[in-house]
Order: structure tokens, then C-alpha cells, then sequence
């Protein structure tokens, strides 16, 4: 119960803040508003370098546009959130914005923007962990090299030069596994429909059958596949203006196990003892996204809210109902110093015992406390909460010259921050084993660490983290952005 009153708070909390901030910033933008003496108008915007992305895919991610009257104390601002934007498409190594005055008198001015472009293909070697985290495999399954991934992945980005992406991929070892996908951002002129579409099928040799003192337990047969699974997805996505999309996913999921953890290890894997489960979804994500850099904020705000529906009473297999939020703000104090808070939240609207693998809460994806990288805590609802401050230690250029034949990566930007972060988090979970002793517990985890951020957006982090159990230690985590 008291998890549904913080769920409910946090919601509400949200919902106003947001409200506000919307406000706000429509307040700030009426430029109708603005004195003709006290604003500039951009006549004209020119581009520069770009060859394979196209031009109204630029245009169509910047704040303003030819025509747009801005005053003039608000201009740098609007420069800054365009070149922000502009680098979260992820096309681009660097994008250099000026503007300067024309001939056509005073208050006019064109903008100019020169632009590198990154590189867009990418034919990835695969080698990555099967387990949750980096350390859980350095610690707890002993560097094991069978718990390893290798194969090949093709990811082609702005594939036909409309930010789209088309990915192949093929892995083997711990987990066999195929898949493929194509996303398209700009499905109608106006670039506010969007579309992806993709396809999985893995097959594993151990599967995580349940969860006991927190730790994941395994069943291996290296004679035959365990676990096997089929996903087919289909998305729309509706982003009328910047920062704001709707997002509807329609899903199919068919899995089965083997017999020896439906009939013996754990009848609760799907339910009653059966082997296997298929199911269609359907889910709704509200994303309001106001991060200066998506993968490393140093200022802005980030809201999602999400409905999802497990089972539309098709197969019969599966029924479940989830709300979840997650929100982040992040404020410089100064140019060296900034503070991030954030919220998280899940909530199971039908209160029935979940299906094991659907029944996850904190130390999975992005619902992690610091300090608890060795544990699971599993359960129908969860919530978290996290601040954070940041000290830049530097920041430089390395320009790699002719060591790099391709020109995108011959100039790396480089920052080195001291980051501290407090996390605490709960979960509701009321069909989980009585040796869980860290569900329904206030978990709480510290941490102290060395961050390196490469280009604009790849994250490197050493951590000493530290939770309430007393258990200390050092963590490495990684956030490519591949």
C-alpha cells in the first residue's frame, strides 16, 4: 500500500512539474509578443558540410527556423538548444552555429552552420556479456568465457540520409540470436509520424529460473536450448513538435522452457506448470525530452510515462496492466558544477502473480540503485528515487591527425568529471520467496566515481559504490550508445 501512495505522489509531482515548465515555455516563446526593436529575425539559414543527411532533417531539428523572430537576449539561447538538438540525432561529430547581419537592415540576420558528419556504418564484431552488469560476470560467474556473446552486427544509421536506421545482427555462444529492424523517424512531409519495425528469435543454452537471497539462479543443459524466444514489434511514433512524442508499440512474444523448470525447478515460470507462453501487447510512452545531452546531461529535464498492456486476450496466456514514470532534471550551479535529481516508478494495475520473467523490479535495465550491482529484487511494483552532483575535473580536443583514416574520428572530444551519486529505492512484492530479503526493504547506495565522456555522448564510469548492508566495493560501467 505504501508503495501505491508513493507511486501516486510521485505521479502527481511530476504531472505538475511538468505542467509548469510547459507553461513556461510557452509563455517564453510567443515571439509575437516581442517588441520589434528588441528582437532579431532570421531571414535566411545556410548549411554547410552535410552530404548525406538531408536538409529538412536539420531543419526539422532546430528550435527555430527561416522566418522565426527571436529577441535578441534570447538568441545565444536559442543557438544553444538548437546545437543540442542538432548533436542528439546522434548524426553528427560537431556542428559549429553562427549568425551575423544582413544587408536588408537592422534586426536581420542569417545563421550559418557548418556541420562533420559522423560516421554511419557500422559492421560491429559482437562480443558482450549474457549477464546483467559487467561486474555480476567479473565476480560471480568468474570471468567465465562461456557466458560470453560473440558474432557480428550491422547497424547502417541515417540510412537513406532521413535519420533512418537498418540493423542486421547475428550472435552466438552463451546466446544464439537473430535479429533485424528498420526505424524511419519521417514518415509524412511535416516529420512528425514515425515508424520501426523489428524482429528477434534467441535460443540459450542456461536459462534464470528464480530468484533466491536476491541472486539469480540458472539452469544449463549443454546438450539443448533451455529458453527460446520469438519477438515481433511494431511502432508508430507522433512528434508534432520538438522535445514531445507519443509513441504506440504493438508486440508479439512467443517463448517456451524446458520441461526440468516448468515441471520441476520452477512450476511459476510462466504458470501452472506449463512450458510455454505467447501473448500480444500493446503499449502507449509519452516522452517529454529537454536533456541538453541525452546520454550525459549537465542541464534540462526528461519525463516518460508509460502504459503497457501484456496479453489483449487472444492467447489467454498472459495478463498484465503496468504504469510506469520516470523523471529527471539536471541544473548546472556553474560552468564546473551540476545537480540532477529523478524519480522512478512502476505500478502493477492487476495484482495477480506475474509470469517470473515479467515480475522484474530494481537491478534491471534502467531501474538500478547504486551499490546493489550483485542483486535482483524482483516484484509487482517499485519505486526509486536518486540525486546526484557533478564536478568537471576538464575537458580537451584530441585531434588524432592521419592516424585515423576516417575523418569522423580523427577529433575527439574529451571530459573527466568526479560525479557523486545517493540512490534509494523500494519494491512491493508480495508471491516473492521469503529468502529475498532486500524486497520489500528500503534500499539505499552511494556512490564515488571517475567519469569519461568521449565524443558527445559515449560514457565510461569507475565507481566506489557503497550500500546499507555495508558491503563496499569498485564498479565499472559503460554507456556506448551503439
Amino acid at each position: 500500500m505504501k508503495c501505491f501512495v508513493l507511486l501516486s505522489l510521485l505521479l502527481f509531482f511530476c504531472g505538475s512539474l511538468q505542467a509548469e515548465a510547459e507553461l513556461r515555455g510557452s509563455e517564453a516563446h510567443q515571439s509575437e509578443e516581442i517588441p520589434l526593436t528588441d528582437s532579431v529575425t532570421i531571414v535566411d539559414i545556410f548549411l554547410r558540410g552535410h552530404k548525406r543527411t538531408r536538409s529538412k532533417v536539420i531543419f526539422r531539428e532546430m528550435t527555430f527556423g527561416k522566418g522565426s523572430r527571436i529577441a535578441k537576449d534570447k538568441l545565444a539561447e536559442e543557438i544553444e538548444l538548437t546545437y543540442s538538438a542538432l548533436m542528439n540525432t546522434g548524426l553528427f561529430v560537431s556542428v559549429d552555429i553562427s549568425h551575423s547581419d544582413t544587408l536588408l537592415g537592422p534586426g536581420k540576420e542569417t545563421v550559418t552552420i557548418d556541420i562533420r558528419e559522423t560516421w554511419y556504418i557500422y559492421p560491429v564484431p559482437v562480443f558482450s556479456l549474457a549477464d546483467r552488469n559487467f561486474n555480476v560476470w567479473w565476480r560471480d560467474q568468474g570471468r567465465s568465457l562461456d557466458r560470453v556473446n560473440i558474432g557480428g552486427k550491422l547497424s547502417y544509421y541515417n540510412f537513406t540520409g532521413r535519420r533512418d536506421r537498418f540493423k542486421l545482427g547475428f550472435t552466438t555462444g552463451y546466446t544464439r540470436e537473430y535479429e533485424a529492424g528498420y526505424r524511419l523517424p519521417y514518415l509524412n512531409k511535416a516529420g512528425s509520424l514515425g515508424a520501426e519495425i523489428n524482429y528477434e528469435f534467441l535460443r540459450r543454452r542456461e536459462q534464470n529460473f528464480a530468484t533466491s537471497e536476491n541472486q539469480q539462479l540458472f539452469y544449463n543443459n549443454p546438450d539443448e536450448f533451455v529458453y527460446r524466444q520469438t519477438k515481433a514489434d511494431l511502432s508508430f511514433t507522433y512528434r508534432r513538435r520538438l522535445y514531445v512524442s507519443h509513441k504506440i508499440d504493438l508486440g508479439y512474444r512467443d517463448a517456451t522452457i524446458a520441461d526440468t523448470i516448468a515441471n520441476v525447478l520452477n512450476p511459476d515460470f510462466f504458470g501452472g506448470g506449463r512450458n510455454s507462453q505467447s501473448f500480444f501487447r500493446i503499449g502507449y510512452r509519452f516522452i517529454n525530452d529537454r536533456r541538453d545531452v541525452r546520454n550525459y546531461p549537465w542541464k534540462g529535464t526528461f519525463l516518460q510515462a508509460s502504459l503497457e498492456k501484456d496479453g489483449l486476450g487472444i492467447t489467454g496466456e498472459r495478463s498484465g496492466l503496468t504504469v510506469g514514470v520516470t523523471y529527471r532534471k539536471f541544473w548546472p550551479l556553474n560552468d564546473k558544477y551540476s545537480i540532477n535529481t529523478g524519480v522512478a516508478g512502476k505500478l502493477s494495475l492487476i495484482r495477480s502473480k506475474q509470469p517470473f520473467l515479467e515480475n522484474r523490479a530494481i537491478g534491471f535495465g534502467n531501474n538500478g540503485v547504486v551499490g546493489y550491482q550483485f542483486y535482483v529484487v524482483d516484484g509487482l511494483d517499485m519505486a526509486i528515487w536518486r540525486f546526484g552532483i557533478r564536478r568537471e575535473l576538464f575537458k580537451t580536443n584530441l585531434d588524432l591527425g592521419k592516424l585515423v583514416f576516417i575523418p569522423a574520428f580523427r577529433y575527439i572530444p574529451v571530459r573527466v568529471l568526479l560525479a557523486f551519486q545517493f540512490n534509494q529505492g523500494i519494491s512491493n512484492s508480495p508471491f516473492v520467496d521469503e529468502s529475498n530479503e532486500l524486497n520489500n526493504t528500503l534500499l539505499t547506495g552511494a556512490s564515488l566515481g571517475l567519469d569519461v565522456v568521449l565524443f558527445y555522448d559515449m560514457v565510461g564510469s569507475l565507481q566506489y559504490n557503497r550500500n546499507h548492508l555495508g558491503e563496499g566495493g569498485v564498479f565499472l560501467a559503460l554507456s556506448l550508445n551503439f
